[in-house]
């Protein structure tokens, strides 16, 4: 039998029981935090799954109420898209990806379960570069992107129980949703923005990015049709901020309005549509910068960022990010067979074992470096281009 206990209401620590498991509230932090929550009522609660006599692990709980006092039709439209997301999981068991469970609907509240990830997202260890004020090594780089490269390939290309190919791209590869493992390994996480051929899957409103807009492709800022390949430069992004402490939407120096005079009129029309959209969707300031800079960059600017990489992590990238999807590696397995040898042709060998003592390494530095220079302020850190909604499957612990 199925309990819940309302989560916008929490008098005890249990939120709801599931068969023989309950989800009891994380309450390591000293209160009940949620670690997002949203005018309709979602919360992102921090949890242990359990039995009767012990806790076994570590979960994200997401809830969403049965109605709303505003916007009951969008409410409807979220708690349709959660049930997707969990159908989409079913299909996605690979050991780099993080599992979802669900979804529960106990007393109308509707839940769905994520295992927590244990490890540090490559949004930490990106900071802790920035903080020593050096890079992560070629190496590093290309055994990132080639484990990433294999991990949506296989999301890529995953079928149905028919053999009927799901169309999947996940639209948010960013480096708040890749993880370093406690054994090196790297995991992707959160599908919950994913494009998918599901049957019965919610069309999007608006032709509006679906993730994090400074990790995303200048066909899904510019509202143009986005496919595999638009996952695979979101990932060279990452790359190049791992291997060169600098993004491509950056804009730097740049004015603006020299950025808006580069325009033909033809993609001012674009780029000014893109930037209504993006108010309408009520996405974060700097998405009219990424917007523009997805619109404005060229392969010279690419090509003088990547000019000290050596070959061939700077041939790769310089493929990746590039405007234009039909320039860009066809899929995710000829990416990873261009990284898999270029890894190898390092001469040592290198692995998710050299690859974790690197980060540590990077982190152990980065605590140093603080120390020295005392407590650093948030206008000397990057800009943070992460939105709140990186929150959901940060595990409560994580470093």
């Amino acid at each position: 039998m199925a309990t819940a206990r309302q989560p916008w209401t929490i008098p005890g620590v249990i939120l709801f029981s599931q068969g023989e498991f309950s989800y009891e509230v994380d309450l390591s932090r000293g209160l009940i935090e949620d670690l997002a929550q949203s005018k309709l009522g979602e919360r992102t609660l921090p949890a242990w799954e359990r039995t009767g006599t012990k806790r076994l692990r570590s979960v994200i709980v997401r809830s969403l109420p049965p109605t709303s006092s505003r916007e009951q039709e969008e409410l409807s439209r979220m708690r349709a898209r959660l049930r997707e997301e969990a159908r989409l999981a079913t299909y996605l068991q690979h050991p780099r990806i993080s599992r979802t469970r669900g979804p529960y609907e106990v007393q109308g509240v509707l839940y769905v379960v994520s295992d927590s990830v244990e490890g540090t997202s490559i949004n930490t260890l990106i900071n802790y570069a920035h903080m020593r004020k050096a890079p992560f090594s070629p190496a590093f780089c290309m055994y990132v992107g080639a484990e990433v490269a294999s991990t949506l390939h296989y999301a890529h290309t995953c079928k149905d129980e028919s053999g009927a190919p799901l169309g999947i791209i996940h639209r948010d590869v960013n480096p708040a949703r890749l993880y370093m493992g406690p054994e090196g390994e790297i995991l992707l996480t959160d599908f919950a923005r994913a494009r998918s051929l599901l049957p019965g899957r919610v069309a999007t409103t608006l032709p509006r990015p679906q993730g994090d807009v400074a990790y995303c492709s200048p066909e899904a800022l510019l509202g143009e049709e986005t496919d595999p390949r638009s996952d695979l430069f979101a990932l060279g992004l990452v790359l190049l901020e791992l291997a060169t402490l600098r993004h491509l939407y950056s804009t730097g120096k740049a004015r603006m309005e020299d950025l808006e005079a580069a325009l033909t009129p033809e993609v001012k029309t674009q780029v000014l549509d893109a930037t209504i959209t993006a108010m309408e969707a009520d996405l974060p300031e700097h998405a009219e910068d990424c917007i523009l800079r997805a619109a404005t960059f060229d392969q010279g600017e690419v090509a003088e960022i990547t000019e000290s990489l050596p070959l061939p992590l700077r041939s790769i990238l310089r493929r990746l990010l590039t405007r234009k999807p039909e320039e860009r590696y066809p899929s995710a397995a000829v990416l990873e067979a261009d990284l898999r040898p270029g890894l190898a042709a390092i001469g040592s060998p290198y692995g998710a074992k050299e690859a974790l003592e690197e980060a540590s390494h990077s982190r152990d530095g980065a605590s140093m470096n603080r120390r020295e220079v005392g407590p650093t302020s948030e206008s000397e850190l990057p800009p943070d281009m992460v939105t709140t909604d990186d929150l959901i499957t940060e595990p409560s612990g994580a470093t």
